[in-house]
């Protein structure tokens, strides 16, 4: 899964998105101001590592951005029914 953060909350969060459909080098980067702090990670680490792209999942998905399971983050192009875009370097003959 390319979902990455720099960053810790409470505070600014940047997002940085790589599309996981093979053949696609699509990415995206947007920051994010997380309030809320993750729950402490001797009680919780699920929930530690996962507390700030639980709370972007809405923002992410507005961006066209969909989770294949399985596969991971999918760009709006990829993501989109019926379109199937060539990866690239790939070439018709």
């Amino acid at each position: 899964m390319s979902l990455t953060t720099d960053g810790e909350p409470p505070g600014p969060v940047r997002f940085h998105l790589l599309c996981d459909r093979r053949g696609c080098q699509a990415r995206a980067v947007f920051d994010m101001v997380i309030a809320d702090p993750p729950p402490d990670i001797e009680s919780d680490l699920f929930g530690h590592v996962l507390h700030s792209a639980t709370i972007a999942s809405p923002h992410i998905e507005e961006l066209g951005w969909k989770y294949v399971q399985q596969e991971g983050y999918w760009c709006p192009a990829c993501a989109a029914p019926g379109r199937r875009p060539r990866p690239r370097g790939v070439t018709s003959s």
